[in-house]
């Protein structure tokens, strides 16, 4: 097989990979089937993506408000514009870092934006160039915008991990807790002095049930969110 280019300057091989490189680029690739899931590296590949955008959208967030509140609150001083431009430039920087995350953990692959091209040399050039520059700016939403997708994603993974793998292994460790744990089982509510525990049979298996009913939504709804970080690789940090 020949290796070429498409007419958007993609690298594609014949043979009729072409159609598979462009659906897995428009994020048409097929995932897992819902029974696969769970056992999907796919899943556990989003799973980090989610985990991870938090640390990432705090650091981001916080970088980009501090210096583009500076830059704007010193505009008309010698160090307002220059802070601007690093700023824009850096953005550049979180914009190549995650479009590499995205292509390791999302499978989505998006072509970076032409190099930052002053008009001529020097400085003043080199921050007019870098103060109009749209891919900076984009890189500048995302990393804002990045931390409240980040809370969102980190808080859903971890809630719905954290019940589902529980819950679905209650039978294997519920031996537990009356002989370590002095409690016959999770505790479901405590009323008037009465507490309940989910100790018996049914109970147990209840339990059981509704953890592997989360066991196989939870790849579903992280696949959702996945799917709005996705696009907001695409329509921010492409070229």
């Amino acid at each position: 097989m020949s290796s070429t280019l498409d007419s958007t300057g993609w690298p594609y091989e014949d043979g009729g990979s072409h159609s598979r490189t462009l659906g897995e680029r428009r994020g048409a690739a097929p995932g897992p089937s819902f029974l696969a899931a769970p056992f999907s590296g796919r899943t556990w590949r989003e799973t980090l993506q989610g985990l991870l955008n938090l640390p990432v959208g705090v650091f981001t967030f916080s970088y980009v408000t501090i210096m583009i509140s500076f830059g704007a609150a010193t505009a008309l001083t010698f160090l307002g514009l220059p802070v601007l431009a690093v700023a824009m430039v850096s953005c550049r920087g979180f914009a190549a870092m995650e479009r590499a995350r995205a292509a390791a953990l999302l499978g989505v692959r998006v072509p970076a934006p032409e190099r930052l091209r002053p008009r001529r040399p020097g400085v003043s050039a080199w921050i007019r160039a870098a103060l109009a520059d749209k891919a900076g700016w984009r890189g500048a939403l995302y990393s804002l915008l990045l931390l409240p997708v980040g809370i969102v994603s980190f808080t859903v993974t971890v809630t719905l991990w954290s019940v589902a793998i529980p819950c679905a292994s209650y039978p294997l460790w519920q031996w537990v807790l009356p002989r370590y744990g002095h409690e016959p089982g999770i505790e479901l509510y405590e009323n008037n002095g009465h507490t309940h525990y989910l100790s018996t049979v049914p109970e147990i298996a209840g339990v059981c049930a509704l953890g592997l009913v989360l066991v196989f939504l939870t790849p579903q709804v992280l696949r959702g969110l996945a799917g709005v970080q996705r696009a907001m690789v695409r329509g921010l940090l492409s070229r």
